[in-house]
C-alpha cells in the first residue's frame, strides 16, 4: 500500500481525478446558467449530454481503477477484496452511467406524468375558452392553488407565465415555447395548436376536443400495455418461484433431508 501511494504516477492520477471533478462541476454550473437564461428547465443539448458522458467516464475510470489497483497491489483476499471490487463497480456505474443520464431519466419520468395529466388540462382549457376566459386568466387560475397531483403540469404552466411576464410573449405562445423544450410530443402538439389559434384569433375548442379523444386513446393503450407487462412479470416470477421450490425440495430429499426421513 505504501509503495502504491509513493508511486511516481500517484500525483498525476490524483490531478486527473480532481480535474475531472472540476469539469463536472463546471458542466453543472453551465447547465444551471443556461436554464436561468432560458427561463425554464430543459434537457441538455446533444453536445451537453456528450460532455456529461465524457466527464463521467473520465471521473469514473480513474477512481474505479484506483480501487482495483489497490486490490491488486495489496493482494487482498476474501471479503475485503469482494467489497472493494463491488465498490469499484458501483462507483463506475454511478459516476459513469447513472449521474450523466440523470437529466434524461428525470425528463422521461416527468413526461410520463405530463402525458397522464394532459387530458385533464386540455378539458380545463376547452371549458375555460368556452366560458370566454382569457388565456392568461385560465393559466393563472390553473396554478393558483398548488396541487401535488398536478405539480408537474403546474410547473410547465408556471414557467410559461414567467416567460409571459419577462419577455412579453402571448400566454399560449409562451406555453408553446416551454413545451418545445420537453420530450412530450402530445404536450407540444396541444401547445402549438393553442398558440396558432391565439395568433389567428380563432377558437381551438374543436381541435382540443379531438386532442382529448386522441390522448384518452393513447393513455388507454399505454395502460393496457402496462397491465400486460405486469402480468408477464408476475407469471415469470411465479414460474421461477415454482422451479426454485421444486429444485429445493428435490435437493433436500436427495441429500440430508432424505437421510433424516430415512432415519
Amino acid at each position: 500500500m505504501n509503495e502504491l501511494l509513493l508511486s511516481p504516477a500517484t500525483p498525476f492520477v490524483g490531478l486527473s481525478v480532481v480535474g475531472a471533478l472540476l469539469a463536472a462541476l463546471g458542466l453543472v454550473w453551465a447547465e444551471r446558467e443556461r436554464h436561468a437564461l432560458a427561463g425554464f428547465r430543459a434537457l441538455p443539448s446533444r453536445l451537453g449530454m456528450s460532455g456529461r458522458y465524457i466527464v463521467g467516464q473520465v471521473a469514473a475510470v480513474p477512481l474505479a481503477g484506483l480501487l482495483v489497483l489497490i486490490v491488486l497491489a495489496t493482494g487482498m483476499e476474501g471479503m475485503q477484496r469482494t467489497l472493494l471490487l463491488a465498490c469499484a463497480a458501483g462507483m463506475y456505474l454511478c459516476l459513469g452511467v447513472v449521474i450523466p443520464r440523470r437529466p434524461i431519466v428525470r425528463q422521461q419520468q416527468e413526461d410520463r406524468r405530463i402525458r397522464s395529466l394532459l387530458p385533464g388540462f386540455v378539458n380545463y382549457v376547452r371549458v375555460s375558452l368556452e366560458g370566454y376566459d382569457a388565456p392568461i386568466t385560465l393559466l393563472e387560475r390553473y396554478v393558483a392553488r398548488p396541487n401535488s397531483r398536478l405539480a408537474v403540469m403546474q410547473d410547465v404552466v408556471r414557467s410559461a407565465l414567467d416567460l409571459h411576464a419577462s419577455r412579453r410573449l402571448r400566454p399560449f405562445e409562451a406555453l408553446a415555447l416551454v413545451a418545445r423544450a420537453r420530450a412530450c410530443v402530445e404536450l407540444r402538439d396541444v401547445a402549438e395548436q393553442l398558440a396558432q389559434s391565439e395568433r389567428d384569433g380563432t377558437t381551438p375548442v374543436a381541435a382540443l376536443e379531438a386532442f382529448g379523444r386522441t390522448l384518452e386513446t393513447i393513455l388507454r393503450d399505454e395502460f393496457q400495455r402496462m397491465l400486460k407487462r405486469r402480468m408477464m412479470y408476475l407469471m415469470a416470477t411465479v414460474a421461477i418461484s415454482l422451479v426454485v421450490g421444486i429444485l429445493g425440495n428435490l435437493l433436500f430429499v436427495m441429500t440430508r433431508g432424505g437421510q433424516l426421513l430415512g432415519g
